[in-house]
């Protein structure tokens, strides 16, 4: 199932949010795609009961990062004819995608943190240590339920930079979402497993 839905949201990764979101296991999800991507998420969300809110902004990708994913980029008018990431933001609540939005738009990291789910502490790490300077604040995984260090292979659990490798809240999201992705997809399960350890 989560291969197959990849083709729609473009990664395994992506398509483990959504599934959170459908198990209610989260109540509001964040991605990043092109105006290309969203014609078939908009649709897939409109079937689903998901309500979908579009930044009102673009993001330029910084040329210095490499890979799929990258946290350093610039904000542009949604106007500008450059090819920008629009951010979305995915509730089966109408008013928690929009709260999603507007604290993104006024730069308001530590509640936009708590309404994605991510623990009290890690929202506090990250918006210690994040900066223009260090845009990857993630530590030497020890702990398969919070290691972010395969993010860039579509492995990874959690979707927040957690305060410690070893942080009881961010393990215990960790946990409950490899028994969400299990329950619909043993193998891919088995795939973050094994790539995780």
């Amino acid at each position: 199932m989560i291969k197959k839905l990849s083709y729609i949201f473009g990664s395994k990764t992506k398509v483990q949010e959504i599934v959170l979101l459908l198990h209610n296991a989260k109540e509001v999800v964040r991605q990043g795609f092109y105006q290309h991507e969203l014609e078939k998420i908009e649709k897939f969300c409109e079937e689903n009961g998901i309500h979908l809110v579009k930044s009102e902004f673009k993001v330029l990708i910084s040329d210095e990062e490499t890979g799929n994913y990258s946290n350093k980029g610039i904000r542009i008018d949604k106007k500008d004819k450059r090819e920008g990431m629009y951010f979305v933001y995915l509730s089966k609540s109408e008013q928690k995608a929009l709260l999603a939005a507007y604290y993104e738009l006024i730069n308001n990291d530590k509640d936009l943190g708590r309404l994605l789910g991510y623990p009290q502490c890690c929202v506090e790490f990250f918006c210690n240590n994040f900066s223009e300077d260090n845009t990857n604040p993630k530590l030497t995984p020890t702990n398969l339920f919070t290691n972010i260090s395969k993010r860039e292979e579509d492995n990874v659990l959690i979707s927040h930079f957690p305060c410690s490798s070893d942080c009881i809240r961010s393990v215990k999201i960790g946990k409950k979402n490899l028994e969400i992705i299990a329950s619909v997809d043993g193998s891919r399960a088995r795939e973050l497993f094994n790539s995780l350890n």
